[in-house]
Protein backbone atom coordinates (compact mmCIF):
# COMPACT_ATOMS: atom_id res chain seq x y z
CA UNK A 1 0.00 0.00 0.00
CA UNK A 2 3.24 2.16 0.58
CA UNK A 3 2.56 3.00 -3.78
CA UNK A 4 -0.27 4.36 -2.94
CA UNK A 5 -0.38 6.23 -0.06
CA UNK A 6 2.70 8.03 -2.19
CA UNK A 7 0.31 8.54 -5.06
CA UNK A 8 -2.39 10.44 -3.13
CA UNK A 9 -0.50 11.70 -0.38
CA UNK A 10 -0.80 15.24 -2.03
CA UNK A 11 -4.25 15.17 -1.73
CA UNK A 12 -5.51 12.44 0.99
CA UNK A 13 -4.03 11.75 4.66
CA UNK A 14 -5.01 8.30 5.78
CA UNK A 15 -7.12 9.01 9.33
CA UNK A 16 -7.35 5.14 9.95
CA UNK A 17 -8.21 1.72 8.08
CA UNK A 18 -11.94 1.01 7.99
CA UNK A 19 -11.89 -2.32 6.67
CA UNK A 20 -9.82 -5.56 5.15
CA UNK A 21 -11.04 -8.08 2.89
CA UNK A 22 -10.45 -11.02 0.40
CA UNK A 23 -11.06 -7.67 -2.23
CA UNK A 24 -8.97 -4.91 -0.52
CA UNK A 25 -8.69 -2.06 1.92
CA UNK A 26 -10.30 1.02 2.82
CA UNK A 27 -9.61 3.78 4.78
CA UNK A 28 -11.19 6.64 6.23
CA UNK A 29 -9.14 9.74 4.44
CA UNK A 30 -9.48 13.25 4.57
CA UNK A 31 -8.34 16.17 1.66
CA UNK A 32 -5.30 17.67 2.92
CA UNK A 33 -6.39 21.30 1.31
CA UNK A 34 -10.17 21.87 2.68
CA UNK A 35 -10.46 18.80 5.39
CA UNK A 36 -13.10 17.04 3.41
CA UNK A 37 -13.89 13.34 4.60
CA UNK A 38 -14.16 10.50 2.87
CA UNK A 39 -13.79 6.89 1.91
CA UNK A 40 -10.61 5.34 0.39
CA UNK A 41 -10.93 1.90 -1.28
CA UNK A 42 -8.20 0.24 -3.04
CA UNK A 43 -8.16 -3.25 -4.90
CA UNK A 44 -4.94 -5.15 -5.84
CA UNK A 45 -4.87 -5.24 -9.37
CA UNK A 46 -4.21 -9.30 -9.23
CA UNK A 47 -7.66 -10.00 -7.74
CA UNK A 48 -10.06 -11.43 -10.42
CA UNK A 49 -13.46 -10.83 -9.15
CA UNK A 50 -12.84 -7.31 -9.97
CA UNK A 51 -14.94 -5.81 -7.35
CA UNK A 52 -13.93 -2.26 -7.31
CA UNK A 53 -14.52 -2.22 -11.21
CA UNK A 54 -18.51 -2.92 -10.73
CA UNK A 55 -18.62 -0.31 -7.47
CA UNK A 56 -16.95 2.50 -10.30
CA UNK A 57 -19.73 1.81 -12.62
CA UNK A 58 -22.68 2.20 -9.92
CA UNK A 59 -20.97 5.31 -8.50
CA UNK A 60 -20.83 6.54 -11.95
CA UNK A 61 -24.43 5.93 -12.44
CA UNK A 62 -25.28 7.43 -8.94
CA UNK A 63 -23.28 10.78 -10.47
CA UNK A 64 -25.59 13.95 -9.64
CA UNK A 65 -28.59 11.31 -7.84
CA UNK A 66 -29.60 13.11 -4.87
CA UNK A 67 -29.08 10.52 -1.52
CA UNK A 68 -26.62 8.63 -3.15
CA UNK A 69 -23.21 7.84 -2.74
CA UNK A 70 -20.59 10.06 -5.17
CA UNK A 71 -17.60 9.20 -6.83
CA UNK A 72 -15.13 11.65 -5.57
CA UNK A 73 -11.60 10.24 -7.25
CA UNK A 74 -10.30 7.48 -8.69
CA UNK A 75 -6.90 6.24 -10.35
CA UNK A 76 -4.34 3.66 -10.41
CA UNK A 77 -0.67 2.92 -9.80
CA UNK A 78 1.34 -0.14 -10.97
CA UNK A 79 -0.24 -2.45 -8.19
CA UNK A 80 -3.74 -0.72 -6.85
CA UNK A 81 -6.68 0.36 -8.55
CA UNK A 82 -8.66 2.46 -6.20
CA UNK A 83 -11.25 4.90 -5.32
CA UNK A 84 -12.38 7.64 -2.81
CA UNK A 85 -16.10 8.28 -2.50
CA UNK A 86 -18.74 9.59 0.24
CA UNK A 87 -17.78 8.98 3.71
CA UNK A 88 -20.65 6.79 5.25
CA UNK A 89 -21.05 6.78 9.04
CA UNK A 90 -22.51 3.87 11.42
CA UNK A 91 -24.15 1.65 9.64
CA UNK A 92 -28.02 0.20 10.35
CA UNK A 93 -26.58 -2.67 12.35
CA UNK A 94 -24.33 -1.06 14.41
CA UNK A 95 -26.71 1.88 15.49
CA UNK A 96 -30.14 -0.52 15.66
CA UNK A 97 -27.64 -2.80 19.21
CA UNK A 98 -26.76 0.14 20.22
CA UNK A 99 -30.14 1.66 20.69
CA UNK A 100 -31.85 -1.59 21.32
CA UNK A 101 -35.61 -1.00 20.06
CA UNK A 102 -36.24 1.99 17.92
CA UNK A 103 -39.60 3.41 18.16
CA UNK A 104 -42.07 3.01 15.40
CA UNK A 105 -41.80 6.53 13.90
CA UNK A 106 -38.04 5.77 13.43
CA UNK A 107 -38.53 2.30 11.79
CA UNK A 108 -41.18 3.80 9.52
CA UNK A 109 -39.32 6.25 8.12
CA UNK A 110 -36.33 3.79 8.01
CA UNK A 111 -37.76 1.44 5.84
CA UNK A 112 -38.77 4.68 3.26
CA UNK A 113 -35.47 5.52 3.03
CA UNK A 114 -34.11 2.65 2.84
CA UNK A 115 -36.33 1.42 0.09
CA UNK A 116 -35.60 5.02 -1.83
CA UNK A 117 -31.74 3.76 -1.94
CA UNK A 118 -32.77 0.79 -3.78
CA UNK A 119 -35.39 2.76 -6.49
CA UNK A 120 -32.18 4.51 -7.21
CA UNK A 121 -30.02 1.94 -7.29
CA UNK A 122 -32.50 -0.12 -9.51
CA UNK A 123 -33.11 2.79 -11.82
CA UNK A 124 -29.72 2.71 -13.02
CA UNK A 125 -30.04 -0.68 -13.71
CA UNK A 126 -28.28 -2.20 -10.83
CA UNK A 127 -29.53 -5.01 -8.34
CA UNK A 128 -27.73 -5.48 -5.00
CA UNK A 129 -28.18 -8.96 -3.92
CA UNK A 130 -26.51 -8.50 -0.83
CA UNK A 131 -29.05 -5.79 1.51
CA UNK A 132 -28.83 -6.37 4.86
CA UNK A 133 -28.87 -3.85 7.77
CA UNK A 134 -25.10 -3.57 7.69
CA UNK A 135 -25.04 -2.56 4.00
CA UNK A 136 -27.23 0.96 4.95
CA UNK A 137 -25.22 3.96 6.66
CA UNK A 138 -25.95 7.18 7.66
CA UNK A 139 -24.24 10.02 6.21
CA UNK A 140 -20.77 11.21 8.12
CA UNK A 141 -21.72 14.67 7.32
CA UNK A 142 -25.79 14.01 8.31
CA UNK A 143 -27.78 12.11 10.44
CA UNK A 144 -30.60 12.17 8.21
CA UNK A 145 -29.33 10.96 5.18
CA UNK A 146 -29.07 6.80 5.06
CA UNK A 147 -26.81 5.70 1.91
CA UNK A 148 -27.15 2.57 0.46
CA UNK A 149 -23.02 0.96 0.04
CA UNK A 150 -20.96 -1.90 -0.91
CA UNK A 151 -21.65 -2.87 -4.22
CA UNK A 152 -19.46 -5.97 -4.46
CA UNK A 153 -22.23 -8.31 -5.34
CA UNK A 154 -24.14 -5.64 -7.29
CA UNK A 155 -25.15 -6.91 -10.77
CA UNK A 156 -25.80 -5.21 -14.20
CA UNK A 157 -29.70 -6.07 -14.94
CA UNK A 158 -30.89 -3.80 -17.07
CA UNK A 159 -28.72 -1.41 -19.74
CA UNK A 160 -29.69 0.60 -22.42
CA UNK A 161 -29.17 -0.37 -26.41
CA UNK A 162 -28.22 2.58 -29.28
CA UNK A 163 -31.81 4.67 -29.31
CA UNK A 164 -31.19 5.21 -25.42
CA UNK A 165 -34.14 2.84 -24.66
CA UNK A 166 -34.23 0.42 -21.20
CA UNK A 167 -33.91 -3.77 -21.99
CA UNK A 168 -33.60 -5.87 -19.55
CA UNK A 169 -30.91 -8.94 -19.23
CA UNK A 170 -32.20 -12.19 -20.28
CA UNK A 171 -32.04 -14.22 -17.12
CA UNK A 172 -29.89 -17.21 -17.03
CA UNK A 173 -31.56 -20.56 -15.58
CA UNK A 174 -29.02 -20.87 -12.90
CA UNK A 175 -26.67 -18.90 -10.91
CA UNK A 176 -24.55 -19.46 -7.97
CA UNK A 177 -25.48 -17.99 -4.42
CA UNK A 178 -25.07 -14.52 -3.58
CA UNK A 179 -26.26 -12.93 -0.25
CA UNK A 180 -26.57 -13.43 2.67
CA UNK A 181 -28.60 -16.38 4.57
CA UNK A 182 -30.39 -14.20 6.85
CA UNK A 183 -32.07 -11.94 4.63
CA UNK A 184 -32.34 -13.62 0.96
CA UNK A 185 -35.18 -14.43 -0.73
CA UNK A 186 -36.36 -18.16 -2.01
CA UNK A 187 -35.27 -17.35 -5.41
CA UNK A 188 -31.49 -17.38 -4.10
CA UNK A 189 -32.44 -20.29 -2.52
CA UNK A 190 -33.33 -22.05 -5.38
CA UNK A 191 -30.67 -20.59 -7.66
CA UNK A 192 -32.15 -18.13 -9.63
CA UNK A 193 -31.65 -15.16 -11.12
CA UNK A 194 -32.27 -11.85 -9.40
CA UNK A 195 -34.56 -8.94 -10.10
CA UNK A 196 -35.76 -5.75 -8.60
CA UNK A 197 -37.63 -7.84 -6.40
CA UNK A 198 -35.18 -9.69 -5.02
CA UNK A 199 -33.64 -6.62 -2.88
CA UNK A 200 -37.06 -6.05 -1.99
CA UNK A 201 -37.94 -9.30 -0.28
CA UNK A 202 -34.59 -8.49 1.63
CA UNK A 203 -35.84 -5.08 2.90
CA UNK A 204 -39.23 -6.26 3.87
CA UNK A 205 -36.89 -8.76 5.90
CA UNK A 206 -34.99 -6.54 7.13
CA UNK A 207 -37.72 -3.90 8.02
CA UNK A 208 -39.37 -7.15 10.22
CA UNK A 209 -36.64 -7.84 11.43
CA UNK A 210 -36.65 -4.25 13.62
CA UNK A 211 -40.24 -5.57 15.44
CA UNK A 212 -40.50 -9.00 15.13
CA UNK A 213 -37.49 -11.62 15.55
CA UNK A 214 -37.70 -13.49 11.83
CA UNK A 215 -38.12 -17.14 12.39
CA UNK A 216 -35.19 -18.34 10.78
CA UNK A 217 -32.72 -16.21 12.63
CA UNK A 218 -30.96 -18.82 14.67
CA UNK A 219 -30.99 -21.07 12.02
CA UNK A 220 -27.64 -21.85 9.19
CA UNK A 221 -28.21 -24.66 7.49
CA UNK A 222 -29.13 -23.59 3.99
CA UNK A 223 -31.90 -26.22 3.21
CA UNK A 224 -33.57 -25.57 6.86
CA UNK A 225 -33.53 -22.04 6.63
CA UNK A 226 -35.23 -22.35 3.18
CA UNK A 227 -37.69 -24.93 4.64
CA UNK A 228 -38.83 -22.51 7.60
CA UNK A 229 -39.17 -19.22 4.40
CA UNK A 230 -41.38 -22.16 2.77
CA UNK A 231 -43.49 -22.74 5.90
CA UNK A 232 -43.65 -19.14 7.07
CA UNK A 233 -46.89 -17.14 5.85
CA UNK A 234 -46.59 -13.64 5.83
CA UNK A 235 -48.95 -13.22 9.00
CA UNK A 236 -46.98 -15.47 11.00
CA UNK A 237 -43.98 -13.25 9.80
CA UNK A 238 -45.43 -10.04 10.73
CA UNK A 239 -47.43 -10.05 14.01
CA UNK A 240 -46.72 -6.72 15.97
CA UNK A 241 -48.46 -3.87 14.92
CA UNK A 242 -46.06 -1.92 13.48
CA UNK A 243 -44.86 -4.63 11.22
CA UNK A 244 -47.98 -5.49 9.80
CA UNK A 245 -47.46 -2.66 7.64
CA UNK A 246 -45.48 -5.27 5.52
CA UNK A 247 -48.52 -7.60 5.05
CA UNK A 248 -50.18 -6.25 1.85
CA UNK A 249 -46.35 -4.73 0.65
CA UNK A 250 -44.74 -8.67 0.38
CA UNK A 251 -47.95 -10.01 -0.93
CA UNK A 252 -47.35 -7.41 -3.84
CA UNK A 253 -44.20 -8.77 -4.13
CA UNK A 254 -45.48 -12.62 -4.58
CA UNK A 255 -46.57 -11.41 -7.45
CA UNK A 256 -43.36 -10.09 -9.32
CA UNK A 257 -40.99 -11.99 -11.47
CA UNK A 258 -37.48 -11.41 -12.75
CA UNK A 259 -38.25 -8.80 -15.52
CA UNK A 260 -41.34 -7.13 -13.24
CA UNK A 261 -41.10 -3.74 -11.91
CA UNK A 262 -42.03 -3.58 -8.80
CA UNK A 263 -44.62 -0.80 -7.66
CA UNK A 264 -42.48 1.69 -5.37
CA UNK A 265 -45.23 4.69 -5.06
CA UNK A 266 -47.52 1.89 -3.43
CA UNK A 267 -44.92 0.28 -1.23
CA UNK A 268 -44.28 4.32 -0.11
CA UNK A 269 -48.33 5.53 0.35
CA UNK A 270 -48.46 2.08 2.21
CA UNK A 271 -46.05 3.05 4.59
CA UNK A 272 -47.16 6.68 4.29
CA UNK A 273 -50.36 5.54 5.75
CA UNK A 274 -48.87 4.25 8.46
CA UNK A 275 -47.10 7.34 9.36
CA UNK A 276 -49.70 9.13 8.83
CA UNK A 277 -51.77 6.93 11.50
CA UNK A 278 -49.20 6.95 14.46
CA UNK A 279 -49.01 10.57 13.57
CA UNK A 280 -45.26 10.46 12.81
CA UNK A 281 -43.53 13.59 11.50
CA UNK A 282 -41.32 12.97 8.70
CA UNK A 283 -38.68 15.37 10.33
CA UNK A 284 -38.89 14.09 13.57
CA UNK A 285 -35.89 13.53 14.84
CA UNK A 286 -34.09 9.97 14.72
CA UNK A 287 -33.53 7.97 17.05
CA UNK A 288 -29.99 8.46 16.79
CA UNK A 289 -29.45 11.78 16.45
CA UNK A 290 -27.74 13.34 18.69
CA UNK A 291 -25.44 10.59 19.21
CA UNK A 292 -22.53 9.70 18.56
CA UNK A 293 -21.25 6.23 17.67
CA UNK A 294 -17.72 5.89 16.77
CA UNK A 295 -15.97 8.69 19.28
CA UNK A 296 -12.39 7.74 18.59
CA UNK A 297 -12.60 7.86 15.17
CA UNK A 298 -13.61 11.59 15.53
CA UNK A 299 -10.30 12.30 17.95
CA UNK A 300 -8.79 10.44 14.97
CA UNK A 301 -10.12 13.16 12.32
CA UNK A 302 -9.68 16.04 14.83
CA UNK A 303 -5.94 14.67 15.58
CA UNK A 304 -5.34 14.45 11.89
CA UNK A 305 -6.60 18.19 10.96
CA UNK A 306 -4.91 19.61 13.91
CA UNK A 307 -1.57 17.81 12.07
CA UNK A 308 -2.98 19.25 8.79
CA UNK A 309 -4.09 22.38 9.56
CA UNK A 310 -7.20 22.61 8.08
CA UNK A 311 -10.73 22.23 9.07
CA UNK A 312 -12.81 19.35 9.32
CA UNK A 313 -15.91 19.95 7.65
CA UNK A 314 -17.91 16.47 8.01
CA UNK A 315 -18.49 15.85 12.26
CA UNK A 316 -18.75 12.37 12.98
CA UNK A 317 -21.03 13.11 15.40
CA UNK A 318 -24.73 12.08 14.12
CA UNK A 319 -25.52 16.25 14.54
CA UNK A 320 -28.82 17.21 12.26
CA UNK A 321 -27.15 19.08 9.74
CA UNK A 322 -30.11 20.49 7.71
CA UNK A 323 -33.50 21.40 8.21
CA UNK A 324 -36.49 21.17 6.54
CA UNK A 325 -40.03 21.67 6.15
CA UNK A 326 -42.54 18.90 6.68
CA UNK A 327 -43.99 19.83 3.53
CA UNK A 328 -40.92 20.28 1.47
CA UNK A 329 -39.58 16.65 3.04
CA UNK A 330 -43.32 15.41 1.91
CA UNK A 331 -42.80 16.76 -1.64
CA UNK A 332 -39.15 15.78 -2.23
CA UNK A 333 -40.19 11.46 -1.68
CA UNK A 334 -43.64 12.10 -3.18
CA UNK A 335 -41.44 13.37 -6.33
CA UNK A 336 -39.11 10.19 -5.60
CA UNK A 337 -41.44 7.64 -5.72
CA UNK A 338 -43.57 9.07 -8.69
CA UNK A 339 -43.26 6.43 -12.01
CA UNK A 340 -40.92 9.00 -14.33
CA UNK A 341 -40.21 8.18 -17.99
CA UNK A 342 -36.36 7.68 -17.57
CA UNK A 343 -37.13 4.89 -15.09
CA UNK A 344 -36.55 1.44 -15.65
CA UNK A 345 -39.41 -0.64 -17.46
CA UNK A 346 -41.12 -3.90 -16.31
CA UNK A 347 -42.02 -7.00 -18.28
CA UNK A 348 -40.84 -10.10 -20.46
CA UNK A 349 -41.81 -7.44 -23.27
CA UNK A 350 -37.96 -5.55 -22.24
CA UNK A 351 -35.82 -8.31 -22.00
CA UNK A 352 -33.01 -8.39 -24.28
CA UNK A 353 -33.10 -9.29 -27.85
CA UNK A 354 -30.44 -11.67 -28.69
CA UNK A 355 -30.38 -13.94 -31.81
CA UNK A 356 -31.88 -17.41 -31.80
CA UNK A 357 -28.53 -18.98 -31.88
CA UNK A 358 -27.39 -17.51 -29.22
CA UNK A 359 -27.36 -19.68 -25.98
CA UNK A 360 -29.75 -18.43 -23.39
CA UNK A 361 -27.91 -19.96 -20.32
CA UNK A 362 -25.31 -18.03 -21.70
CA UNK A 363 -21.82 -17.91 -19.00
CA UNK A 364 -22.89 -18.70 -15.31
CA UNK A 365 -21.48 -16.43 -13.11
CA UNK A 366 -21.99 -15.90 -9.77
CA UNK A 367 -25.73 -14.69 -8.61
CA UNK A 368 -28.15 -14.35 -6.28
CA UNK A 369 -30.22 -12.73 -3.37
CA UNK A 370 -33.33 -12.47 -2.35
CA UNK A 371 -36.69 -13.35 -3.80
CA UNK A 372 -40.26 -13.40 -4.96
CA UNK A 373 -43.01 -15.92 -6.05
CA UNK A 374 -43.61 -15.58 -9.51
CA UNK A 375 -40.54 -17.33 -10.76
CA UNK A 376 -39.84 -20.20 -13.51
CA UNK A 377 -36.57 -22.41 -13.64
CA UNK A 378 -36.63 -22.87 -16.87
CA UNK A 379 -34.25 -25.24 -16.89
CA UNK A 380 -36.50 -27.86 -15.92
CA UNK A 381 -40.35 -29.03 -17.01
CA UNK A 382 -42.50 -28.01 -13.97
CA UNK A 383 -42.69 -24.07 -13.18
CA UNK A 384 -41.42 -23.67 -9.48
CA UNK A 385 -44.37 -21.26 -7.36
CA UNK A 386 -43.13 -21.12 -3.62
CA UNK A 387 -44.90 -20.91 -1.29
CA UNK A 388 -43.67 -19.75 1.52
CA UNK A 389 -42.33 -16.67 2.53
CA UNK A 390 -41.31 -16.20 -1.28
CA UNK A 391 -44.05 -16.24 -2.60
CA UNK A 392 -46.66 -16.06 0.89
CA UNK A 393 -49.73 -17.19 -0.99
CA UNK A 394 -52.43 -17.44 1.38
Amino acid sequence: MTELFQLVRDTWAVVRALGKGAYGHVYHVINVKNGVQAALKAESKSQADRVLKMEKNVLQGFKGVKGAIQLISMGTTDSFSYIVMTLCGADLTKICTTLGKITDGTLLRLAIRTLLCLKQLHEIGFVHRDVKPCNFAISAASARTIYVFDFGMTRRYAAKNEKNEWFIKRKRTRVSFRGTLRYCSLAVHQRLEQGRVDDLWSWAFMAVELRDPLPWAHLSHPETVQAVKEETPIEKLCTTGTSRVFIPIMKHFQKLGYYDRPDYQMIFNTIMEEVKKKDVKLTDPYDWEGKTFDPSGASKVIEVCDRLGVKCYENVKTARTEDSSESSELGFLKHAFSPKPTDVPGGEKYEEKRKKSTSVSGNHSADTVPTGSKRENTGSKTKEHSQGVSSYSH
